[in-house]
């Protein structure tokens, strides 16, 4: 259990299971009291006692960016794709009602064309089978 005792016009003390979650609402706290010479003392089983006064100094890491997959975006783009496509595969023509899994497959791959990731002329409908044997190695359109 970490403790961090907060120090402004009051004094309040908060407990939190981990030094990553008290870590985070001290940064916020300090941040949301910029310039009003606040501090917070933190203890935990694992870090000495220390006391902060600039959320600056904290270390915390920024939570990272959503998955490119998981977008709004790319889930437009992708209903996009089906609609202007159809729902078979460019490359052997079968579709889900063969059991495959429908992908929208960039043609230039994302990795090496970050820029026409989102761009709806750099996508094609590919079967899971066609898809996994293209990889990122072909740069192919099978699309007519």
């Amino acid at each position: 259990m970490y403790v961090a005792t907060y120090r402004g016009e009051g004094r309040r003390t908060k407990h939190y299971k981990s030094e990553k979650a008290a870590l985070k609402s001290i940064r916020n706290w300090l941040k949301d009291n910029l310039d009003k010479g606040y501090s917070v003392g933190l203890m935990g089983p694992d870090i000495p006692p220390t006391e902060y006064n600039d959320w600056e100094l904290i270390p915390f890491e920024e939570p990272k960016a959503a998955s490119f997959y998981s977008s709004k975006e790319w889930s437009n783009l992708k209903a996009e794709a089906f609609e202007k496509y159809g729902n078979k595969c460019a490359c052997c023509g079968r579709s889900p009602l063969h059991n495959v899994i429908m992908h929208v497959d960039h043609i230039k791959p994302r990795s090496k064309y970050p820029a026409l990731a989102l761009d709806i002329n750099n996508l094609q409908i590919l079967c899971d089978i066609c898809n996994i044997g293209k990889s990122d190695k072909f740069e192919t359109q099978w699309r007519e």
